[in-house]
């Protein structure tokens, strides 16, 4: 009897060891349902057409990026057109709801949060970039499992990653950090994934935060399109 019961515990051993897989395993898996690494890298530009649900309001917005190189977000709120941009290690916004068309320069933490959105090949190349990760285990997100991994960037800075053990797509992710020398967090979800040239997107993004909710529905996205990098430079005064 004794045997048996240690030959049982090898095997289960065994089967737990074969089908465990690591933090590294799954996001390889994730990169790969949503195009493949070859996919991702070849992504150099991209305009998007979102609607915003915020506050009862419906904003329309357009940005377009240039991978790693400048971005620029167009958002109509009652008539006015604010604008911010990045080119490459500088930002610069324009905001007429503050009583100036004059462009200003973007905050520090909010041209840091704005550039990183400007790498445009997803987690494809988080090792090469320095960051590490860590699998947390499981995680029940609107009642599907999804494995909880914390990625650390070599800066320093956490995110929370939440993928699907279904389709290993990014279904929430969990960041925190600082605006304006305060701490701040925020939790997205990611759904209605949708495949343009052979790469899914999500086309609906839920953020809350302590400041409030925000829904962006992506009503177009345009995949590596050609852009005038000059819209990226800070209008004269």
């Amino acid at each position: 009897m004794k045997k048996i019961v240690v030959s049982l515990v090898i095997v289960l051993s065994t089967i737990t060891a074969a089908t465990a897989q690591t933090a590294e395993e799954i996001i390889a898996k994730s990169i790969q349902a949503r195009g493949g690494a070859a996919k991702l890298n070849a992504l150099k530009s991209m305009r998007m057409e979102n609607v915003i649900s915020v506050m009862g309001m419906e904003i329309p917005s357009t940005s377009v990026i240039v991978h790693k190189r400048g971005m620029r977000n167009e958002t109509e709120v009652m008539g006015q057109k604010i604008v911010v941009g990045v080119d490459g290690n500088k930002g610069w916004m324009v905001n007429p709801m503050t009583g100036s068309t004059t462009p200003i320069p973007l905050p520090d933490d909010q041209l840091k949060s704005s550039m990183s959105q400007m790498d445009l090949s997803g987690m494809a190349n988080y090792k090469a970039a320095g960051a590490t990760v860590e699998l947390l285990g499981k995680e029940a997100v609107d009642g599907n499992d999804a494995y909880k991994i914390k990625m650390t960037t070599k800066e320093g800075g956490v995110s929370t990653y939440f993928i699907s053990a279904k389709n290993f797509y990014p279904i929430r992710m969990d960041m925190s950090g600082e605006v304006n020398g305060q701490a701040v967090s925020a939790q997205t979800k990611m759904s209605d994934y949708r495949v343009i040239d052979g790469i899914a997107f999500p086309f609906l993004m839920e953020v809350n935060s302590p400041q409030g909710a925000v829904v962006v529905n992506t009503k177009k996205l345009e995949v590596n399109p050609t852009v005038d990098e000059s819209i990226f430079v800070q209008p004269k005064n």
